[in-house]
């Protein structure tokens, strides 16, 4: 489920729940605990259970897309027609348009309700003799559906676009009738996805460059340098999504930052870079202080690019109500993120004691660490903080470290610490990178580590090297000690037994276990 489903299934929970309330109250005492028939209810009851309906079937319309089918209810009698008929904002009456709709038929029969137009397309093979094939007739007729629906640009409600694969050139009538103002559009989907380097492309004649009621903008694979003169007009948008940027997109952060200004009810913000083409070479200096502006309605942000692109971002606004983000950093060596910690404080502030997740690991052949933020907060959901670089896992847990170092006083919270090892991954011989990561968390309790690391993290806890602090001082305020392992009656190894056992001599007693997967 995607960012623009997220928040209003939350708000028709709460009405569905308000609804459900609403309709035992109406009906009479007698009526709860008498068996009556569907007839036999009054005019207002059928109504409540009719809203009740739209509601359950919105709440799961992310499954597909589609929005609920009251006219299903119209066939049933002529009194159930009325009811509808005669409650079309309280009941969400919209007609759905898609490629396959016989959309001016459609506008010709129903009276003239909201429109939500859903157009998929896929175009896997550009290479082929396609305005030779049946599938050109298709196109000609889902087009002529698109554009006879985007000709009711007063009626739009919520226009959603997916393109496989298909040159631009074969959008060039529905881009022409999107170049007007579309006054009722409250949300707005294009996802354009391709195999090759091809990204489409709007300009500022796109809607006008003015969208006054939208509250959903999501663009996927789409290059939109001129999108910060739309969101000037989008006072009221509560959900951004910008994800695979491609370079010819790009917009520079400053820019980004004035735009997000003008957006005092943005709840959700998502951007994603789909490559690190063109962009390390506009590196960005750190940003100067300067008066901060205020996103008093942002609770999630998700981000995917270069450190600095965000350091530039965070720098320029608060959001007092983040409680959720998951922030990816791409191929880099060196973190160095104030702007960025300063911006989740309100987030890590809010743990008196938690539990940290370190992962090390390889989906979809990518070398990623991670680091889980707790799992276990009543309010806040879990958040993620990935570094995705080079194959080398020292080099990984030194970006870790970095990146551990600087959250403070988030840090000396951390009370249990998880460490989890792809077993792809080359098992790190250097106990001295441990021992740095270590030192980020004075107060640990507890500690569980896979079996393979056991070693060198034993070799850590035991000798430490020359000027690094002694290995007592190293988790003071460690209980425990958990190895998960396949083998769960294996042997502690020797070097975990000799820092249990100068921790029991100093009268600090460290439990060790081992824990079978």
């Amino acid at each position: 489920m995607d960012g623009l489903s997220m928040g209003s299934n939350n708000k028709n929970l709460v009405a569905y729940q308000q609804k459900e309330l609403l309709i035992q109250r109406e009906l009479e005492p007698s009526q709860v605990f008498q068996e009556v028939t569907i007839g036999s209810l009054p005019d207002n009851v059928l109504l409540d259970i009719f809203d009740f309906y739209q509601v359950v079937i919105n709440l799961n319309v992310f499954m597909d897309d589609r929005p609920w089918d009251w006219e299903k209810l119209l066939h049933v009698c002529r009194r159930w027609r009325y009811i509808v008929f005669e409650s079309p904002i309280r009941l969400n009456l919209q007609l759905f348009c898609t490629e396959k709709s016989p959309v001016r038929k459609l506008l010709d029969i129903w009276p003239p309700y909201p429109l939500v137009i859903q157009f998929n397309y896929d175009y896997t093979d550009l290479e082929c003799q396609w305005e030779d094939s049946e599938d050109h007739c298709h196109w000609i007729d889902s087009m002529d559906n698109l554009v006879a629906a985007l000709e009711r640009r007063d009626r739009i409600r919520e226009i959603q676009v997916y393109i496989n694969n298909a040159p631009d050139r074969l959008f060039e009538q529905m881009f022409m009738a999107m170049e007007k103002p579309f006054p009722a559009l409250r949300s707005l989907s294009f996802q354009s996805v391709f195999d090759s380097e091809i990204f489409l492309e709007l300009d500022d004649t796109f809607l006008n460059g003015s969208a006054p009621c939208l509250r959903d903008l999501s663009l996927w694979g789409i290059s939109f340098p001129s999108l910060p003169l739309l969101l000037s007009s989008t006072s009221d948008l509560t959900c951004l999504i910008l994800s695979d940027i491609p370079d010819s997109g790009y917009i520079p952060p400053e820019t980004m930052a004035t735009s997000l200004s003008a957006l005092p009810k943005l709840e959700s913000l998502i951007i994603n870079f789909d490559s690190l083409t063109g962009r390390l070479e506009r590196r960005t200096q750190a940003p100067p202080p300067q008066t901060r502006f205020v996103l008093p309605a942002l609770t999630r942000l998700d981000f995917e690019g270069e450190s600095e692109y965000l350091e530039v971002l965070a720098a320029r606004f608060d959001a007092p109500l983040l409680n959720e983000f998951a922030i990816t950093f791409t191929h880099q060596s060196v973190f160095d993120i104030p702007q960025t910690v300063r911006l989740l404080n309100n987030y890590l502030d809010s743990f008196e004691a938690y539990s940290l997740t370190l992962t090390f690991e390889r989906p979809r052949d990518r070398h990623c660490a991670s680091i889980i933020f707790p799992l276990d907060h009543p309010v806040f959901r879990p958040s993620y903080l990935w570094l995705i670089m080079c194959k080398e896992s020292d080099r990984q847990v030194v970006s870790v470290t970095q990146i551990c170092s600087q959250i403070l006083p988030f840090r000396s919270g951390v009370k249990s610490l998880i460490i989890k090892w792809d077993s792809d991954t080359e098992v790190i011989e250097d106990s001295t990178l441990w021992l740095q990561l270590f030192h980020s968390f004075p107060s640990l309790q507890n500690l569980q580590i896979p079996a393979v690391l056991e070693p060198s993290i034993a070799s850590a806890l035991e000798r430490p090297t020359e000027g690094s602090p002694a290995a007592a001082e190293v988790f003071p305020s460690l209980h425990s000690i958990s190895i998960v392992d396949k083998m769960a009656g294996k042997t502690v190894q020797e070097p975990i037994q000799s820092f249990v056992a100068a921790r029991q001599r100093s009268g600090r007693l460290v439990a060790v276990s081992r824990v079978r997967y």
